[in-house]
């Protein structure tokens, strides 16, 4: 093998582990804790506002995690996953409880376009509304959670669903939008 090879592949691992390095400090420092499992390409953008992050989180690949406002709260509780492709974007506040898993591409954003037809849509204020999501809560694969929805404890929301308003607890919600199926029971 020739020196600049050689050369080559030392800087590249040398590189790699000091990029890797500095995404576990910078992770550490979003999340104050070393309780977070972090897997590949995850984005964060902005990261002003306000968190609080309980034990065990799970973060698959490629999710985006984005704060658009300085006294923004994102609130996490203990023992969540959010898996592969999962969108958080809060404005105001989102508050996830404990046990709650997000399945794959799904979308949680207290803020959303207002629409009028008097002007343009990039020059309308923002919807914003907080989010809260209960204790024990699985949302299935590509589920979109609106501004302003509240879901109970113990709650199954199926896969492809739009949450708007409120989502009793014990409960199974699925469709778009999402309504409510039947009583979970114990």
């Amino acid at each position: 093998m020739s020196t600049a090879k050689m050369v080559y592949n030392y800087l590249r691992v040398k590189t790699r582990a000091f990029v890797v390095t500095f995404r576990k400090l910078y992770f550490f420092h979003f999340f104050s804790s070393l309780n977070v499992v972090i897997g590949k390409n995850l984005i964060i953008r902005g990261g002003q506002g306000t968190k609080s992050i309980g034990n065990y989180l799970c973060i698959y690949d490629n999710v985006i995690i984005e704060c658009h406002n300085p006294n923004s709260k994102l609130i996490i509780g203990n023992n969540c996953v959010l898996s592969f492709g999962v969108i958080i974007s809060y404005k105001k506040q989102i508050t996830i409880g404990d046990n709650v898993w997000i399945g794959e591409y799904s979308s949680v954003r207290d803020t959303t376009h207002r629409f009028s037809i008097d002007s343009p849509i990039g020059l309308n204020e923002d919807n914003v509304a907080s989010i809260h999501i209960g204790n024990n809560v699985w949302i299935g694969r590509n589920s979109i959670i609106m501004p302003g929805a509240v879901i109970g404890n113990n709650v199954i929301i199926g896969a492809n669903s739009l949450v708007e308003g409120n989502v009793k607890s014990n409960s199974l919600y699925a469709g778009s939008p999402a309504i409510f199926k039947k009583m979970l029971a114990d």
